[in-house]
């Protein structure tokens, strides 16, 4: 049986690209920054709106109207551009773990930029998810790191 050409084998089974940016944990790491400004600026485009009323109320589509709310929908986009093309060379059983290092990044930066309060018991849940991340993370980009 003859071995499939390199355009026949899966991207995950081929080597990532050696520009540094396009190296799919940098890309990772792009797209968990983007989903965390994006949720910073989806919140501020929802208390941009003064008075909602009626079903714009209850749906919330009111935030439309919102600059912030169009900035957060675009990052989210480019979030998402950034997952599909981890996905491509990284196993899901790592990537997710990876990406959910969001749920440390988010109440970092709403705490920095929105001023939020975070309890000693939410910062406790904050390292538990980090230590989470690294345990599920570690072994495998050290073990990438070796080939």
């Amino acid at each position: 049986m003859d071995a499939p050409v390199d355009s026949q084998l899966p991207d995950r089974a081929k080597a990532p690209p050696s520009n540094w940016f396009l190296n799919p944990y940098v890309q990772i790491a792009i797209g968990a920054l983007l989903v965390t400004a994006s949720e910073l600026l989806l919140w501020r485009g929802a208390q941009a709106v003064v008075q909602p009323m009626g079903i714009a109320k209850w749906l919330g589509i009111d935030a439309l109207a919102s600059g912030w709310t169009w900035l957060g929908i675009i990052t989210y986009v480019l979030s998402f551009i950034c997952w599909i093309y981890v996905l491509r060379y990284v196993p899901l059983s790592i990537a997710f773990p990876a990406i959910n290092i969001v749920h440390v990044l988010v109440p970092v930066g709403s705490w920095l930029f929105l001023h939020d309060h975070i309890s000693p018991m939410r910062w406790g849940g904050i390292a538990l998810v980090l230590v989470g991340i690294l345990l599920i993370v570690g072994p495998v980009a050290r073990a990438e790191g070796r080939l």
